[in-house]
């Protein structure tokens, strides 16, 4: 049984520099793109086999915290979302902690691939 990965993401390029960092971390995930929190929604409804869901915070909607609320309500287990943002707000910290998800800041430098990397990994590790 392969490892599916859905990314939620209103941008394509964003979409595909995550896809290519997954990919050097899980070599066999297969992965469903869209690109709005409602997208992500119904993907999440219509395939119960998705196994990690990464949501931007900034993207139509609902955002990317309301997107996780809402797949929680769904029975999502909290460890299986990621908010993947370069937000790193206080507040924003504090909201996935309520909700016991995970918060990964982006690369938002070539510097900090390696540990944009480290920290999907960490995630990754954790489900």
């Amino acid at each position: 049984m392969s490892t599916k990965c859905l990314i939620a993401d209103d941008s394509l390029y964003a979409r595909l520099v995550l896809k290519d960092i997954v990919q050097r971390i899980l070599p066999e995930v297969e992965f469903q793109e869209v690109g709005s929190g409602q997208q992500a929604l119904e993907s999440a409804s219509a395939n119960a086999d998705i196994d990690w869901f990464l949501l931007d915070v900034n993207m139509l909607p609902p955002d990317g915290v309301e997107t996780s609320r809402q797949l929680l309500a769904q029975g999502i287990a909290a460890s299986r979302i990621a908010l993947v943002t370069g937000n790193r707000s206080g507040h924003l910290l504090e909201e996935a902690e309520e909700m016991g998800i995970c918060l990964i800041n982006k690369a938002v430098s070539p510097d900090d691939v390696g540990g944009f990397m480290e920290r999907l990994q960490t995630f990754f590790n954790k489900g």
